[in-house]
């Protein structure tokens, strides 16, 4: 039976968030020893579960580059805080495209399993000028996206906050531009106006459909299985 699940990629300015954005969950980058966040540990209760665990992986610090760590929500705040472990400060660039794509993935898995419907994500693996280019970090969120996308079991909601409407823009070039690169067909919609990229991915079909408004990102569809 097709799936009919959909990932919706968009691009958003950072100071939506907590305003006409309220996602389930907010994605911040950290690195191996979580120097990014030290101060969020101190606010913990080891007598709670979740906290607990939280603490307990922190103790063995450091935390392999790729994987993630959940903070539960906070009193005052509406979203639960994922921490992607992308950077390795003893490394230069700090940060590998591979390391964002397995972390947002698996963010992505384990949000769908809560039943998370929205994270907002940073512009992960950036960070000054030791981080990954605005193009890697496009390549990696992107492909990220195309594996969930793949094993999508329920509608999930990625966006990507950026500092002003030119990162925006830019971003919003680099990703049409890379959808585009992959595609190994392009449709026409009923309505005869939307074009609907279609991009093979293993024995998937992938569906693009570039959401109206040139900013907004892409919605992908799993179609079925190639035969």
């Amino acid at each position: 039976m097709p799936q009919t699940a959909t990932l919706r990629f968009d691009l958003d300015l950072r100071e939506s968030l907590g305003h006409r954005l309220q996602p389930d969950g907010i994605v911040v980058q950290e690195d191996k020893n979580l120097l990014l966040a030290q101060e969020m540990a101190s606010e913990l209760d080891a007598s709670n579960a979740d906290d607990a665990a939280y603490l307990a992986i922190v103790a063995q610090r450091p935390v392999p580059a790729g994987h993630f760590l959940l903070l539960r929500r906070r009193e005052g705040t509406s979203f639960w805080t994922y921490q992607a472990v992308v950077h390795d400060f003893d490394m230069t660039p700090t940060c590998r495209p591979g390391d964002v794509r397995r972390s947002l993935a698996a963010i992505g898995q384990d949000a769908a399993v809560r039943g998370f419907h929205h994270l907002a994500i940073e512009p992960l693996g950036t960070f000054r000028s030791s981080g990954l280019t605005l193009e890697e970090m496009v390549d990696a969120l992107d492909e990220a996206a195309v594996e969930l996308s793949v094993n999508l079991a329920a509608p999930l909601r990625l966006t990507l906050l950026l500092e002003d409407i030119a990162k925006v823009e830019q971003v919003s070039h680099l990703l049409r531009s890379r959808v585009l690169r992959r595609a190994s067909r392009r449709l026409r919609t009923e309505d005869g106006e939307a074009v609907v990229v279609e991009v093979c991915q293993g024995a998937a079909r992938l569906h693009y459909r570039f959401v109206p408004g040139s900013l907004s990102g892409y919605i992908v569809t799993r179609i079925d299985q190639v035969a």
